[in-house]
């Protein structure tokens, strides 16, 4: 079923902004649950885009360069996220009680 209109694109657009922001917020405050929720909530969003960017693909006619971006922005969240769980964990394990 193609996307009837742009909002759907528009709505996964923008969440993927509110997600990069939360996903610097979490990353700056080096909480390892907060990071965690994050990488959940954008392998979600990710799944969402790749289905939106599938039924416009399917011919709908509508521009799909939102969700590319979109989609580029959750990837690059989610190798951030990544990178900072990892480092977050070798520090506790190098620290000694």
């Amino acid at each position: 079923m193609p996307i009837q209109n742009d909002h759907e694109i528009h709505e996964l657009y923008e969440l993927s902004q509110r997600l990069e922001k939360s996903a610097n917020i979490a990353k700056n405050n080096a909480d390892i649950e907060q990071i965690q929720h994050v990488q959940q909530r954008l392998r979600e969003v990710q799944d969402q885009i790749q289905h939106a960017r599938g039924r416009a693909i399917n011919g709908s006619g509508t521009s799909t360069e939102p969700l590319f971006e979109a989609q580029q922005r959750v990837e690059e969240c989610q190798h951030q996220m990544e990178r900072a769980l990892v480092n977050l964990q070798a520090q506790q394990d190098n620290v000694q009680p």
